[in-house]
């Protein structure tokens, strides 16, 4: 067990290292575009000069009367911008945001961005220690309580079924407030994973589980809004922002896995539910120091409001981030959904799929452990390219090529449990296990579980599958907050994770069928059911033209 933490301390520096690389980015990219945004702003005021300042100064108070006492006319004008071309009003509004904040910080990404981004960062990978903790324990807790396997299904789907019941409700409350949906969701995490490990009938564990998505329901939209309104700071380097949230998760998950080992050994499988406890009590004091940033996201895009204004504005946002809208009139919106539910059955396929073939053809469970540790870590790799792609190539692009080439890997994992051995890989084996005889059982057990070809072949499908998946998450991420009208973005980016939150209800019981039926004969034939998803969601997103929502 001793030698379990190294590779994700490896990890952890590769991240830190990493991580400072893109702070400085951030820094460096802000104040070169704030100098070219700050110049174009003066030189457009240049040409705009009346002939006399009395000229100027009536026609300025000619244009403010009019602006305040009609506010119909304001309305009008503002329905008419949004339904001609609701990309690029959004764009102003966010340019002239940089812009201003430029002006209070020359000399980078100030601190009311920084401080708030990286306090962010810091909770989420805290937390994710913890659920990295409790996740290969779920199954377990169940079967000390004396829950069937069906009863585990009903378990792992709980939170899922809250996610998506709440999840438009959860979006349009942060929408008004992103801390106090952050606040209130964490409050309601803790408090229900406390109840999980208290827990000792299906009954009760259903209850907690369900208070889990909802409290994840309100704090994940919270925390989206968050991180979108900080973005939109720095749009240029958004990808790699986004990229470095998604390595903070996935350091978080890949540390805590071996932890939780630990203490579950120790102290049994309830003990790792507190640890998500103790998580997120951390994150919640954390976030209680971060401000909001919902309300300088709305008035620098729209102003000071009258009462009225305020009232129809709001109206019309709501309307904008209506779902069914959104599917209808938006081809993007429709290819986020398609491609975050096969996101979804990926996740399923790793839950579900992945750790069984894995304890079959890699020496039992310890090796299965260690294939989703790595997996996890893979994510340090993934999520970079993803970020820098998007940034270069933009998000449509980045997460349409990431999706197909994780999807793919996905879907060649039955190709790849077909390969057999020669006779040459049959004495190699053999001389690879006498050579470890003298080694730790540890060892022994992983990389005998590794000599056959159908085991390497799978473990690296794995792993470029989740390389893939942990690139395509920036870019799908980056792609929706792009599209999200202004002052809606939480209900907006609550779409199509509900959708992909309805998908997994219902991805784990398809995976299964699939596996009884066809899992003897083709084995990993679920494996090419969820990549198959995957790609459906890839292709979506590369037929769309550029021209789609402009």
């Amino acid at each position: 067990m001793g030698r379990l933490p190294v590779c994700p301390l490896a990890g952890a520096l590769l991240f830190l290292w990493w991580g400072a690389g893109v702070a400085s980015a951030l820094n460096t990219g802000a104040h070169t575009s704030g100098g070219c945004i700050n110049t174009h702003r003066q030189n457009s005021s240049q040409l705009r000069l009346a002939p006399t300042p009395l000229e100027e100064e009536s026609a300025r108070a000619a244009e403010e009367k009019e602006d305040t006492n009609n506010p119909l006319n304001r309305f009008i004008l503002n329905t008419a911008v949004r339904s001609t071309s609701q990309t690029d009003a959004i764009t102003v509004g966010r340019k002239r945001q940089t812009s201003a904040t430029e002006d209070e910080d020359d000399e980078g990404v100030p601190s009311e961005v920084l401080r708030p981004f990286s306090l962010l960062l810091l909770s989420q990978f805290v937390l994710f220690i913890g659920v990295g903790a409790v996740i290969p324990t779920i199954p377990l807790y169940g079967q000390t309580i004396g829950l069937s396997s069906t009863s585990n299904g009903v378990v792992i789907s709980a939170p899922a079924v809250a996610l998506l019941l709440v999840s438009r409700w959860a979006g349009e409350y942060a929408d008004r407030g992103r801390k106090g949906a952050m606040l209130w969701g964490m409050a309601c995490i803790a408090i229900s994973d406390t109840g999980t490990a208290l827990s000792n009938s299906l009954a009760t564990l259903v209850l907690a589980r369900l208070g889990l998505g909802l409290g994840r329901g309100y704090a994940e939209a919270g925390e989206r809004g968050m991180l979108t309104d900080l973005a939109n700071k720095a749009p240029q380097l958004r990808g790699r922002a986004l990229a470095l949230q998604q390595a903070s998760v996935a350091l978080g998950i890949a540390l805590g896995a071996p932890i939780g080992g630990v203490i579950v050994e120790e102290y049994g499988a309830r003990a790792a539910f507190l640890c998500v406890s103790a998580a997120a009590v951390f994150a919640l004091v954390i976030y209680a120091i971060l401000p909001e940033t919902v309300a300088g996201e709305v008035e620098a895009a729209n102003g000071q409001r009258s009462n009225l204004e305020e009232s129809t504005s709001d109206s019309t946002q709501s309307d904008e981030a209506d779902w069914a809208r959104l599917l209808q009139t938006s081809p993007t919106w429709r290819a986020l959904a398609v491609s975050q539910s096969g996101v979804s059955f990926g996740f399923a396929c790793k839950i579900a799929v992945i750790p069984i073939l894995a304890n079959a053809y890699l020496g039992g469970a310890t090796g299965a452990g260690l294939l989703v540790s790595a997996a996890g870590l893979a994510g340090l790799v993934g999520a970079p390219m993803g970020g820098f792609l998007t940034d270069k190539v933009g998000s449509r692009i980045a997460a349409a090529v990431a999706g197909t080439i994780g999807g793919v890997s996905l879907a060649l994992v039955p190709v790849g449990l077909s390969l057999k051995e020669t006779s040459a890989g049959d004495q190699g084996s053999l001389f690879l296990e006498e050579g470890l005889a003298s080694s730790s059982s540890f060892w022994q057990s992983i990389l005998t579980g590794l000599a056959s070809p159908e085991a390497i072949a799978f473990t690296l499908l794995v792993l470029l599958w989740s390389i893939g998946a942990s690139a395509q998450g920036p870019a799908l991420t980056a792609l929706a907050q792009e599209k999200a009208p202004l002052g809606s973005e939480a209900t907006a980016l609550g779409l199509p994770r509900a959708v992909g939150d309805g998908t997994y209800i219902i991805a784990p019981l398809i995976l299964g069928y699939v596996s009884d039926q066809l899992g003897d004969a083709v084995p990993g034939a679920a494996c090419t059911v969820a990549g198959g998803a995957i790609c459906l969601g890839s292709i979506g997103l590369l037929l769309l033209s550029p021209e789609d929502d402009a």
